[in-house]
């Protein structure tokens, strides 16, 4: 009896190790996405207590170089880190670790998967899951276990690059719609006497309900100008995070007038105009667009339906017949 159980327990330890694991690779996972760099912190709560609306940060951290374990799960090439920190950088994920927590998401999302399934099955062979549960388990094909794990692999590996990249383009699209308007009121604002510091603030804090996309990088040019950066800098890194070429040719403008001498209350009017222009335009290219589009599922929609009504009489005929 004692030798039975000897071999039970000796047969079940690996399952029961690698429930072990499991429990041990998520609580590590969770404490360290959990991790907060408390001057960063304080730093962005002093943001958004000065910073107005949007909570703008007030100081740019350099990007920390991965050390330790860490350099294992990030890439070492520079440019690959500078890509995927500018990418985050656009939605809002200025932190110094950035980078670092993408690359442990994504890892983390890809191995999660395997692992729940693997180690449900390791409990399912150890009696540790209820008998229902543990024989639905143990029932299910190896093979479907193995397409489930791989999927889920997959698509936590790709996931998270997938919902940045889109995350942008919806940022982007909001952006590039509200950003004549936000010309408009700039051109008034400066028209009315404002310089062109106050303006972009009163323009930031205005439009934070309407667009608070443009009121972050509004307000974040003006903490990054107050704080002493070069305007021209400044200017240019704003129309990155960005990523529309409406805002790279609004910082051209505003840098030309200032290097040039030209009048600011001009260049801003043409430009609204210029704004203005363009979506009308955008406007009429999409309502030009719109036949074409509807012919294409019309005549999906419409074909079956006229091969139906042609060719029912052929068929009926034909089997009438033979």
């Amino acid at each position: 009896m004692m030798q039975l159980q000897d071999g039970l327990f000796a047969g079940n330890a690996l399952y029961y190790l690698a429930a072990l694991a499991l429990v041990l690779l998520v609580s590590g996972g969770v404490g360290f996405l959990a991790q907060r760099d408390r001057p960063a912190a304080r730093m962005r709560g002093l943001a958004v207590r000065h910073g107005g609306p949007g909570g703008p940060s007030l100081a740019k951290i350099a990007e920390e170089t991965p050390r330790g374990l860490a350099r294992a799960l990030i890439p070492e090439d520079p440019s690959e880190r500078a890509q995927i920190q500018f990418q985050l950088a656009k939605v809002g994920f200025t932190h110094a670790r950035a980078v670092q927590h993408f690359f442990v998401l994504r890892l983390a999302l890809a191995v999660l998967p395997p692992v729940l399934v693997f180690g449900t099955f390791a409990l399912a062979r150890a009696g540790l899951l209820p008998a229902d549960a543990a024989r639905a388990v143990l029932d299910f094909p190896r093979i479907g276990l193995m397409q489930i794990a791989a999927v889920g692999t997959a698509a936590g590996f790709y996931g998270p690059s997938y919902l940045l990249k889109s995350r942008i383009a919806a940022r982007q699209n909001r952006i590039r719609k509200a950003f004549p308007n936000a010309m408009d009121l700039l051109q008034i604002s400066v028209e009315a006497g404002l310089g062109l510091d106050a303006a972009m603030s009163r323009v930031g804090s205005e439009i934070h309900k309407v667009s608070p996309e443009i009121a972050y990088e509004f307000l974040t040019l003006q903490n990054e100008i107050g704080a002493g950066r070069d305007r021209e800098a400044a200017m240019f890194d704003m129309a990155e995070r960005m990523g529309v070429e409406e805002a790279e040719s609004f910082a051209l403008v505003i840098i030309q007038s200032l290097q040039f001498g030209t009048s600011l209350t001009t260049a801003l009017k043409s430009y609204a105009k210029e704004m203005r222009e363009y979506r009308e335009l955008a406007a009429q290219e999409k309502a030009n667009r719109l036949p074409v589009q509807m012919s294409v599922v019309m005549s999906f929609l419409m074909l079956p339906a006229l091969f139906l009504i042609t060719l029912t009489p052929i068929i009926i005929r034909y089997m009438a017949i033979y």
